[in-house]
């Protein structure tokens, strides 16, 4: 059982909208209301860095990037499919040998995640990332935790 990357792609991005893990959905339609264009949105504004996993069968089992948001931070992100539930173990392993490059790429990156959301923070937190306090945040104010890596270990998130 392999995990593969490749450059994502439109078709990539919807493969991923019709298999979204609940979890990856409560969260994006808590931070913006329309977990759709939270995808596309993401999937646009990364166009230098953005990857789809697979597996060997083809299946897509999501599409990450990071997304320039200042000259000095970069915004990284991650939206599964329930496909990736099966292939948790091998996702993890291949960010976890991945994530070198993406530091050296970009040292310094911020965003939220769901408080609810306990595998993505249990991931971020493995990944190296610092965990802040939650915020309120998005149409329904419910709370999100600020993650951060590089940055002087201090992140200011308004």
């Amino acid at each position: 059982m392999a995990v593969f990357l490749k450059r994502a792609s439109r078709r990539d991005c919807e493969a991923v909208i019709a298999d979204i893990r609940p979890a990856d959905e409560a969260e994006l339609i808590a931070s913006d209301g329309d977990a759709r264009m939270v995808v596309i949105k993401g999937w646009l504004a990364s166009p230098s860095y953005c990857w789809a996993g697979y597996d060997e069968c083809g299946r897509t089992l999501g599409v990450f990037g990071v997304y320039a948001e200042s000259w000095y931070w970069s915004c990284p992100w991650l939206v599964g499919t329930r496909a990736l539930e099966s292939r948790r173990r091998e996702f993890a392993a291949l960010s976890f040998r991945v994530f070198p490059r993406v530091r050296a790429r970009f040292p310094n990156m911020r965003n939220f995640v769901d408080a609810r959301n306990s595998a993505s923070i249990a991931w971020l937190s493995k990944l190296g990332f610092t965990m802040g306090a939650p915020v309120e945040r998005g149409p329904y104010g419910l709370p999100f935790i600020p993650f951060w890596i590089g940055g002087g270990d201090e992140c200011v998130i308004r």
